[in-house]
């Protein structure tokens, strides 16, 4: 009797194996509905390949890889690029220590990296790992153990801050124009092939001269 509605309970399924999934892209998933496929991660160990599967085509083309470290927390993950906001929170996607988290914290350090980039009304998407000593976050905060307490809320703050800001930074930095590298043969052509047939000009001595021995100077006795 405490069962929700059919629709309910199969968007909570799918919610948890696309969790599972993007927290193992290593082990491949696929879930089934009412016999259709819904989900299938080919399990290669690539975080984006799990992205694409769980989360859509257009969304993880519209993704900038990230990755840095504060402290001692690591960051590692995809977030979405300026021009490819969303209308709501709903696919910014926390992991600590591969556990599936609701964060405010992170999740305002993330919008705070984007400040002055999007337009208004649109968040930021995210995938992002976080890793870190076990003894630096408290996971027992919440019975579902989707919400913990980091020991140092500003050392996790700013790593995803910092990390999110810099490789948004360098995607939007004009690149420098690649060199065109000239093949070493190329064809010769008509014109430089004519002007290689043509017979030099003879060369001729600067000045006269003559191999005589020129006569000896007499003396006087």
């Amino acid at each position: 009797k405490f069962m929700k509605k059919d629709s309910a309970e199969g968007a909570a399924v799918s919610g948890i194996v696309q969790h599972l999934a993007l927290s193992h892209p290593e082990v491949s998933f696929k879930l089934l509905r009412d016999g259709a496929e819904v989900l299938h991660t080919p399990g290669d160990g690539k975080l984006l390949s799990a992205v694409y599967a769980a989360m859509g085509r257009d969304f993880a083309l519209g993704l900038e890889e990230v990755r840095g470290c504060g402290g001692d927390v690591q960051v590692a993950g995809y977030v979405t690029r300026p021009l490819n906001g969303h209308g709501t929170r709903g696919r910014q996607l926390f992991f600590v220590n591969g556990r599936f988290v609701k964060s405010q914290l992170l999740s305002a350090a993330l919008e705070e990296a984007y400040r002055n980039r999007l337009l208004k009304g649109k968040f930021p998407g995210c995938v992002l790992h976080l890793t870190l000593p076990e003894d630096r976050v408290d996971v027992n905060v919440h019975p579902a153990k989707t919400v913990v307490k980091f020991v140092s809320d500003k050392t996790a703050f700013d790593a995803v801050y910092y990390t999110v800001m810099d490789a948004l930074d360098a995607a939007a930095r004009p690149k420098a124009p690649e060199k065109e590298e000239k093949p070493f043969y190329r064809t010769m052509t008509a014109q430089e092939f004519r002007q290689q047939q043509k017979p030099e000009p003879e060369k001729r001595p600067l000045g006269s001269y003559t191999a005589r021995p020129a006569a000896p100077v007499s003396r006087p006795a």
